[in-house]
C-alpha cells in the first residue's frame, strides 16, 4: 500500500509534505519552537535583566525557581497529556470528541490551586536555607507557585491545539504573552522612579505570573467560540471520570519522570549554593545560556508527539520510525551550529551575563567556557532523548518513561555531581560534564526501549 492510499484510507495527512519527513516534523515543530522559544527567552531573559540587577538575585532565582518547577512539572505535564488523547482522536476522524480530554485536564489543573497556593503562601521558609539567598528565594518562590494552576491550565488548552496540528495560534498567543512578559520585567524589576518603585526578584515573578494569566485567558476564548464547540464538543465540560483517570494513567508516569529529574536539578543547585558563589555562577550561567536553545528540544518533542499520535491513531506504525530518523537528522544539524556558540566561542554569551571582566576572576571565567563545551554535548543528546520520549509518550508508553526518568537522574547525575564536585572538590565545570554524560546515557536507555517496539502493542 503506498502513502497516498493509507491516507486515503486512515483519514487526511496533517500537512502537505511527506509523512514523517523531517519537513513534515520542522512544518508543526517550527511553530512550537517559535513560541517555546520565547518562553526560553523569557527564562534568559528574566536572569539577563536580574543579573544587571544584582548577582543575589540572579542565583536567588536559579535555585527558587529550580525548586519551582519541581513542583509544577507534574501537573503541567500530566495536563499536556491531552495532547495525546486529542491527536488519535483527530487522526480517528472522531472530531466531536476533541475538546473532553481537555476539560478534564482543566479540571485537575484547577483542582491543584487547592494545593499549590498553601504550599506557595507558607512553606518557602521549610524549603531553603542559605542566608545569603533565603530572603529574595522565599520572594521568588511565593509569587510564581501561587500562578502554577494557570500555568497548567495552559498547558492542557494548549494541548487542543497541538493534538490537531494547529501551532500557530498558541505561537502567537505565546508570542504576545511573552512580550507582556519582558515589558512587565523591564517595569518591575527596576522600576519608574518615581511612579513604580523597583521590586527586584519579586518584580520578575509578578511580570511572569501575570504573563501567565493573560496566556491562558486568551486560549480558553478561543477554545469556547461557537465554531470550537460545535465541531471539535469544546462546550462538553462537565467531569468524565472514566476519561479523567486514562489521562492520569498515561500522563502522571510521564510527571513523575520529568518531576525527579528536575527535583535532581534542584538537588544540584542546592549543593552549589553550599560549595559557593563562584560554583553556583557559573552553573546558573551555564544553564541560562542553555535556556537560549531548550525551546528547540520541547518544540521537536511536542511536535514529535503531535504527527506520532495521529499517525498511531490511523493505525500507521512505520512512520513513526521515519519520524524518529527526521528528528536525528534535525539535532545533527543543530548540534553542528551551535558548536561555534558553545564549544568554540562562548565569550560573546557569557559576557552577556558578565559584562564587567571583574566581575568574575580569570580561572572562573575559564572553568565557564568549559561548562559551555559540555552544555552543547547535553544540548545534542538531551534533545535525541527528548524526541525519544516523545515518541513513546503518542504511544502511551509513558510507564517506562518514569521507570527511567524516575532513576537515571538520581543515579547518573547528582550522585556523580555529589562525589566529584561536592565531596571530592572537582570545579564547577565538571557538574557539567556529569549531566552532559547522563544524557547520553538515558539518550540510548530511551532508544533501545523504542527499537524494541513494545509500543507498537500498547491501547489507552
Amino acid at each position: 500500500m503506498t502513502e497516498s492510499q493509507a491516507v486515503a484510507i486512515t483519514g487526511k495527512k496533517l500537512t502537505t509534505y511527506p509523512q514523517g519527513s523531517l519537513r513534515e516534523l520542522w512544518h508543526i515543530a517550527f511553530p512550537l519552537v517559535i513560541s517555546l522559544m520565547s518562553v526560553s527567552l523569557m527564562l534568559f531573559l528574566d536572569r539577563l535583566f536580574l543579573a544587571h540587577y544584582s548577582l543575589d538575585s540572579l542565583n536567588a532565582s536559579a535555585h527558587a525557581g529550580a525548586v519551582t518547577q519541581f513542583l509544577q512539572f507534574w501537573t503541567i505535564a500530566t495536563a499536556s497529556i491531552a495532547e495525546v488523547f486529542v491527536g488519535r482522536y483527530n487522526g480517528a476522524q472522531r472530531y466531536h470528541k476533541l475538546g473532553q480530554p481537555v476539560w478534564q485536564m482543566i479540571w485537575l489543573a484547577v483542582a491543584t490551586a487547592l494545593l499549590y497556593i498553601p504550599i506557595g503562601l507558607f512553606a518557602g521558609p521549610y524549603l531553603f536555607f542559605n542566608e545569603t539567598y533565603l530572603s529574595l528565594e522565599i520572594q521568588y518562590f511565593k509569587i510564581l507557585t501561587c500562578f502554577i494552576p494557570i500555568a497548567a491550565i495552559s498547558a492542557a488548552l494548549s494541548a487542543f491545539y497541538i493534538g490537531r496540528g494547529k501551532v500557530r495560534f498558541v505561537t502567537y498567543v505565546m508570542l504576545m504573552a511573552n512580550v507582556m512578559n519582558i515589558t512587565l520585567d523591564w517595569i518591575l524589576i527596576f522600576g519608574i522612579d518615581p511612579f513604580i518603585p523597583a521590586q527586584g526578584i519579586s518584580g520578575a515573578a509578578w511580570a511572569t505570573g501575570i504573563s501567565q494569566t493573560f496566556q491562558a485567558g486568551l486560549l480558553l476564548y478561543v477554545f469556547l467560540s461557537r465554531r470550537n464547540r460545535e465541531k471539535y464538543g469544546t462546550g462538553r465540560w462537565r467531569f468524565n471520570k472514566r476519561l479523567f483517570n486514562t489521562c492520569l494513567f498515561i500522563g502522571l508516569p510521564n510527571a513523575v519522570a520529568h518531576s525527579v529529574e528536575i527535583f535532581a536539578w534542584v538537588m544540584i543547585f542546592d549543593l552549589m549554593t553550599r560549595l559557593g558563589s563562584d560554583y553556583i555562577t557559573v552553573v546558573t550561567i551555564a544553564q541560562s545560556i542553555l535556556f537560549l536553545f531548550t525551546f528547540m528540544t520541547e518544540g521537536m518533542s511536542k511536535g514529535a508527539t503531535a504527527i506520532a499520535s495521529n499517525f498511531i491513531g490511523s493505525n500507521q506504525h512505520h512512520l513513526v520510525w521515519k519520524l524518529l530518523g527526521s528528528g536525528v537528522k534535525f539535532y545533527g544539524i543543530a548540534f553542528v551550529v551551535l558548536g561555534f556558540l558553545l564549544a568554540w566561542h562562548p565569550d560573546p554569551l557569557i559576557r552577556w551575563f558578565i559584562p564587567e571582566a571583574d566581575m568574575i576572576s580569570p580561572a572562573v571565567h575559564e572553568t565557564l567556557k568549559g561548562a559551555c563545551f559540555w552544555v552543547w554535548i547535553y544540548f545534542l543528546f538531551d534533545g535525541i532523548s527528548w524526541l525519544l520520549i516523545g515518541l513513546l509518550t503518542a504511544a502511551g508508553d509513558t510507564r517506562f518513561i518514569m521507570k527511567v526518568g524516575g532513576s537515571v537522574p538520581i543515579v547518573l547525575a547528582l550522585l556523580p555531581v555529589y562525589l566529584f564536585v561536592y565531596h571530592l572538590g572537582a570545579p564547577p565545570n565538571i557538574t557539567w560534564m556529569c549531566i552532559a554524560l547522563y544524557a547520553i546515557a538515558a539518550a540510548t536507555i530511551y532508544f533501545l526501549r523504542f527499537r524494541g517496539e513494545k509500543w507498537k502493542t500498547l491501547s489507552l
